[in-house]
């Protein structure tokens, strides 16, 4: 078999920094760090400082990339092993096995099989693309007195789509009543494609955390993910207890990417990088298109790397991806991002760092293997 088109998701080989340039600023990053690492690598613990992250670089995300949201106080983020990290440290401070969890139905599979696997009970909550409905919420916070709600409203992941701001309000707003923690994963909200749509500007407010991480297909190799929240939310545990890999960075990586943002700042690759995105939707969606396949749909993202798409009813988003591997090509079935009632005639593709040729390729296996299955119905 030729090499496979992925288009899993998860992070890709090379981006906008090279693996070759980042692997070069750690190494020159390791002379000032050696002492640190070499102890967290031999088990140490590390002091509570260094477990938030290297204050270097929080001050420089606080006053840069993360303004918006924190004031420029760096005393409001913890650096995390990317926002998958970020969902590891939820787990390990702030839930307790067999809390409930509320959310949308359709939510990150990654985070719905963390929540699951460190045994949480996950309850939907009803909506539709303009967000969480505000009384199926209220509803849901009375019968299950859930420990948190975990939405993601300015980038969903699988449909990309962006919440309106009065769902948005109205559900830190009930949240809040409740007391209730609110918890935003807005990993993906660098990536929103249009200028009015970008990433709000709100500080955190008491009662609530949110989750981030740079985009993959930015440094290529660095996994660079966050959480900020007010302090009394941040740091209500000893920090030491937690040092785990699957959590926080590697002090040195922090380090590279502290001196990285001294020489070049973050905002105008992340805008080169939104750029890019939008442009292979686009792409994207006018190939699909021009197959003129019956009764394939997508939903049209505002934004990040992701296309959901619907089938003809009856094919089964896993039946199809063992013949498209077959062919070369692997994406994500829908089933598994669903809370409840999943629908299994969906997919999900990640082609943002397709180029173009690979791109064609893929979308011509992709319909080849629909229309494998399909033309069998049509003859049967």
């Amino acid at each position: 078999m030729s090499s496979i088109i992925n288009w899993m998701g998860g992070w890709p080989k090379e981006g906008l920094v090279s693996w070759a340039d980042w692997e070069e600023r750690v190494e020159a990053a390791s002379a000032s760090g050696v002492t640190t690492v070499e102890a967290i690598h031999h088990g140490s613990s590390p002091n509570r400082q260094e477990s938030r992250g290297e204050e270097k670089l929080r001050t420089q995300l606080a006053q840069g990339l993360l303004k918006g949201k924190t004031g420029g106080n760096s005393g409001q983020i913890i650096i995390t092993h990317g926002a998958d990290g970020a969902i590891n440290w939820l787990l390990e401070n702030v839930l307790v096995r067999g809390d409930t969890i509320l959310t949308e139905r359709l939510t990150s599979r990654t985070s719905l099989q963390a929540f699951r696997k460190a045994g949480m009970q996950v309850e939907a909550v009803e909506g539709d693309r303009r967000g969480m409905d505000p009384e199926a919420l209220t509803n849901a916070l009375y019968r299950y007195r859930p420990r948190m709600v975990y939405i993601s409203p300015s980038c969903t992941d699988p449909e990309g789509v962006n919440w309106s701001q009065e769902n948005k309000l109205a559900v830190h707003h009930r949240c809040r009543e409740a007391g209730v923690l609110l918890v935003t994963d807005d990993r993906q909200e660098m990536l929103l494609y249009h200028s009015d749509e970008q990433r709000s500007h709100k500080r955190m407010e008491p009662g609530t955390l949110s989750i981030g991480q740079l985009p993959p297909g930015l440094i290529a190799g660095l996994r660079m993910g966050w959480i900020v929240g007010t302090p009394e939310l941040l740091y209500t545990k000893p920090a030491e207890k937690n040092f785990r890999n699957d959590i926080f960075v590697n002090v040195l990586e922090q380090r590279a990417l502290s001196q990285f943002i001294e020489e070049q700042p973050l905002e105008p690759l992340i805008e080169m990088l939104r750029i890019q995105c939008k442009e292979r939707m686009r792409r994207m969606t006018e190939q699909l298109e021009q197959k003129r396949l019956t009764d394939l749909n997508w939903v049209q993202p505002k934004g990040g790397p992701h296309l959901w798409i619907s089938l003809p009813s009856g094919l089964e988003g896993e039946l199809l991806l063992r013949g498209a591997w077959l062919k070369g090509l692997i994406f994500q079935p829908g089933a598994p991002f669903y809370v409840s009632d999943p629908k299994s005639n969906t997919v999900r593709i990640t082609h943002a760092f397709a180029d173009d040729r690979e791109m064609k390729l893929g979308v011509t296996k992709l319909v080849e293997s629909i229309e494998e299955f399909t033309g069998r119905w049509s003859q049967s």
